[in-house]
């Protein structure tokens, strides 16, 4: 790994070194692979204005107004920012953004194994691994998706995260639908198969989202 650092006196690259070495098994587990040495190239911005900057004089133009980390394809490269030390209540905390560096380690360890695969794959992937759905899909049905439309399925494939929804939402089932019905192993072996994950994604959306809905209501007719 290279790191490329906007403040060459900054000591976060220690706090990104130690979530990659202290976690990076449990992708690579999950990945059904060996361990093997990272390529990345990782760029640490002084703040989220600067990485966006960053990102646009080095190529990157449509950043959504959301970011504040990427991985890159184009150059198999991970972008943060150092949160303050003080943040105010709309800012990112350092222990906040811990979760943010792992969820785009998952990112380049996926990209570094299978190459680029489609964006609501790849972030549906990062939001299983990261823990940010503890709360269940069960939670996230009942206060969310099933009290709003369903976006089209095109959308979510086309144009993920340019709507005022949560495309993250809709990734996570789409990918926990798949691991529920494939299988793990079957599901990994997928991100091989490019033609493979054409075939899946056919209405999927739609399918995940009717397949938990049904698993649920079952549970809870046997509870009754």
């Amino acid at each position: 790994m290279k790191y490329i650092m906007q403040n060459s006196d900054s000591n976060y690259r220690q706090v990104i070194d130690t979530i990659i070495n202290n976690r990076k098994k449990e992708i690579f587990d999950f990945f059904n692979c060996r361990e093997i040495e990272l390529p990345f190239h990782i760029y640490i911005y002084d703040s989220i204005e600067e990485l966006v900057n960053g990102l646009r004089e080095r190529g990157f133009k449509k950043e959504p107004d959301y970011i504040c980390a990427c991985h890159k394809d184009e150059d198999n490269s991970l972008n943060f920012f150092e949160p303050k030390d003080n943040p105010n209540e709309n800012e990112w905390s350092k222990e906040e953004y811990k979760n943010v560096i792992f969820h785009e380690l998952i990112h380049g360890i996926q990209f570094t194994l299978f190459g680029s695969t489609p964006e609501w794959l790849n972030e549906g992937i990062a939001k299983y691994l990261d823990g940010t759905y503890s709360k269940g899909i069960k939670w996230l049905l009942d206060n969310y998706i099933n009290n709003n439309p369903i976006p089209n399925q095109e959308e979510i494939e086309n144009e993920f995260g340019m709507h005022e929804y949560d495309s993250y939402d809709y990734a996570y089932v789409m990918v926990s639908y798949l691991i529920d019905t494939l299988g793990k192993d079957n599901f990994v072996n997928l991100l091989r198969d490019k033609e493979q994950i054409e075939v899946v994604k056919d209405d999927l959306l739609n399918k995940s989202i009717n397949y938990y809905n049904e698993k649920y209501n079952e549970e809870k007719s046997i509870k009754k």
